[in-house]
């Protein structure tokens, strides 16, 4: 130290001077102030303050608890379908025959006049007979032969007509005639009809009479 004081000219010697000077006012007063920490902060503070973990954020105010990560929900089986049962069969009610209301056969019957002219219309009642068979009108003389006029229409139910029946001739007038209605075959039924125009007699009944009527000739000709 005193050589290197010895090597400092006098001007150098007097700057080193006032630089210690320097320092030892600020080491003395930097003593009271050192002084005066070490009595405020109590021994072990730094190493309490060192080994105290810093404290955790947090998100919310103090006494929240914590959020956590929501519970994993496991997936969801779907069971199979079970096939639903087919809904129970309704045996229906038996079915009960409609009841058919049969008409009563209507009874075959002459109800024209009983007094004709030389030609004139007859009619009656009755139901037209089943396939097959057909209803043929007769004019009988009192205690003769049949002679075949013609069949019998039915332009409505239960009713038939013959048009322009030809009962006599001209030396009829005031004598008595048998109108007959017989069913017979319908072969038997066209075979008479090629006679149509004439007058034409059969021998024998011609087939299963229906209905029968006595009627009496006028002198007036008709509707010939």
């Amino acid at each position: 130290m005193r050589r290197w004081w010895r090597t400092l000219k006098p001007a150098e010697q007097v700057v080193a001077l006032g630089a210690l000077v320097t320092l030892v006012v600020g080491v003395i007063a930097a003593v009271p102030a050192y002084l005066t920490a070490t009595r405020e902060t109590p021994a072990g503070a730094d190493s309490a303050a060192s080994s105290t973990p810093p404290p955790e954020p947090t998100t919310g105010p103090r006494g929240t608890p914590e959020p956590t990560d929501p519970p994993t929900t496991p997936p969801t089986t779907t069971a199979p379908a079970t096939p639903s049962s087919p809904p129970p069969t309704r045996t229906p009610p038996p079915t009960v025959a409609p009841t058919v209301t049969r008409t009563p056969p209507v009874r075959f019957a002459i109800t024209s006049a009983t007094v004709v002219p030389n030609c004139s219309d007859v009619f009656g009642t009755g139901d037209e007979p089943p396939a097959g068979r057909t209803a043929v009108l007769f004019v009988r003389p009192a205690g003769g032969s049949y002679f075949y006029e013609q069949p019998l229409r039915f332009p409505t139910p239960h009713t038939w007509r013959a048009n322009r029946v030809v009962v006599g001739d001209d030396r009829s007038p005031g004598q008595r005639f048998e109108l007959h209605v017989f069913v017979v075959s319908d072969a038997y039924a066209k075979e008479l009809t090629t006679h149509d125009g004439t007058p034409y007699s059969v021998p024998d009944q011609p087939g299963e009479r229906l209905t029968s009527a006595a009627v009496t000739r006028t002198d007036e000709i008709g509707n010939c």
